[in-house]
């Protein structure tokens, strides 16, 4: 394995991480602040409503309860003192803070001081005078909000100083922020999951890609390397036996041939994987492509002692809608195929009956039938709405296993198929002309033994 891609690998996932993962945490962050500014302001808004309530009860009544105050401390968690003209009323409180009470109202008076409400300060300009909101923290880690209000009556003054512990409102707030830290951490872990296994996924088909590239490279190097080495061994060749320069030179003219296909095919696999083929689709008939193929390929198959049979269907096929020129060279590599393998030491070698009768009108679509033997088919149907042609052969057939491979470049299925002048692109040129005009090619057995290629227009 190319160690390019775990480290791409891990600089991706790293960087996911990270990006999604300060999103997430500004998000929860975000969520944080709005749940602490809610329950501070809801706090602030019972706290007043207390203040009030006991602000309106000084002005209106002259005497206090104990029961009463001591309810009201115990409900709301308050501690509340009360003096008029100077003096305290008598009650000791019944909510127990964790500092002493009158540490805290000391401290209230302290923080109200600095506002410029001392202990003896009265109303001048109204008949109120009160504090802001105050914070108060105490000895044991505890935390009040506080007020101080002055109240001007009809016998002089009444003082208030109202406390509410928010202590249990804090150890909530840390305990949701530990709740939020825990959400961001699994959420981070998970994050860092789902990102290796998106970036393994995405790098998965650049990995395999770079790979064949690397084979590919490699394999075309190798074959490059034996037509050349045979060029330059013959050359020497030829001076050193003057007298078998023709055929030295024949030997050189056939490896020039060959490493100039294989270079056309590279050329061809390249221009087709840059999407720089220029495809030119139009209307043609396919029964005068095949018959055309039929007077080319059948002389070839003969010298092979084999036939190529040609199956065209009864009633008129309606006009293809192709690139006429690639899908020629679709068949032509078909053939070619099942010639050099269908009709190779492989193939059957009983005798077949004759491929074309001197009778038969072949312009005129007949459907030319042959027994078994050393035969090729080349078979066309209309099957509504597509056109399917079928290049049969009988040769020893391809493993189910490596059906799938054999359109890969330089793919050869086993030494009986390394002929010298076969390089196994020929599969996978067929498919790429195929798959970038849309027509669909596949593989499958013959019944009773060999190939069956279709392509479907």
């Amino acid at each position: 394995m190319n160690v390019m891609f775990p480290k791409l690998e891990k600089k991706f996932v790293i960087l996911y991480t990270l990006s999604t993962g300060l999103i997430l945490t500004l998000i929860l962050a975000v969520a944080f602040l709005s749940y602490l500014a809610s329950q501070n302001s809801r706090q602030n808004s019972m706290f007043q409503d207390q203040l009030f309530t006991l602000m309106s009860r000084l002005q209106t009544d002259s005497i206090f309860s104990d029961s009463y105050l001591a309810q009201l401390e115990h409900k709301n968690h308050l501690a509340i003192y009360i003096e008029e003209n100077g003096s305290p009323f008598f009650f000791p409180g019944s909510y127990q803070t964790r500092t002493e009470r009158e540490k805290l109202f000391d401290r209230a008076e302290n923080l109200a001081a600095e506002e410029g409400i001392f202990p003896n300060s009265h109303p001048i300009s109204s008949n109120l005078l009160q504090s802001s909101l105050l914070e108060i923290r105490g000895d044991e880690g505890d935390l009040y909000l506080g007020n101080i209000l002055i109240i001007q009556t009809a016998n002089g003054y009444k003082k208030l100083i109202l406390l509410q512990d928010i202590s249990g409102s804090q150890m909530q707030s840390i305990k949701t922020l530990i709740f939020y830290l825990g959400i961001d951490c699994i959420g981070i872990l998970l994050l860092f999951l789902t990102g290796r296994w998106f970036v393994r996924r995405s790098l998965k088909p650049l990995e395999e890609t770079y790979e064949k590239q690397q084979d590919f490279v490699a394999a075309a190097s190798h074959e490059l390397r034996s037509p050349l080495a045979v060029i330059q061994s013959t050359a020497d060749a030829i001076a050193d036996a003057p007298e078998e320069q023709v055929r030295l030179l024949d030997v050189i003219r056939k490896e020039c041939r060959r490493g100039s296909s294989l270079v056309k095919n590279l050329l061809l696999l390249a221009a087709a994987d840059q999407k720089q083929w220029a495809v030119k689709k139009m209307y043609f008939e396919m029964d005068e492509m095949l018959l055309s193929l039929l007077e080319v390929y059948e002389p070839l198959c003969v010298s092979r002692n084999g036939k190529l049979l040609l199956e065209l269907p009864d009633e008129s096929m309606p006009k293809v809608y192709a690139d006429p020129a690639l899908c020629r060279q679709i068949f032509t590599i078909l053939l070619d195929n099942a010639v050099a393998y269908g009709l190779g030491d492989g193939g059957n070698r009983e005798q077949s009956v004759a491929v074309r009768d001197a009778e038969t009108d072949i312009g005129r679509k007949a459907v030319v039938k042959c027994g078994d033997g050393r035969r090729i088919v080349l078979r066309a149907k209309y099957l509504h709405p597509h056109v399917e042609v079928s290049v049969i052969d009988h040769g020893p057939g391809i493993p189910d296993g490596e059906k799938r491979l054999i359109f890969d470049r330089f793919y050869r299925q086993d030494q009986s198929r390394r002929q010298k002048e076969h390089f196994g692109l020929g599969l996978s040129v067929a498919a790429k002309l195929a798959e970038i005009q849309g027509v669909e090619l596949d593989v499958r057995d013959t019944e009773g033994g060999g190939s069956t290629f279709r392509v479907t227009i």
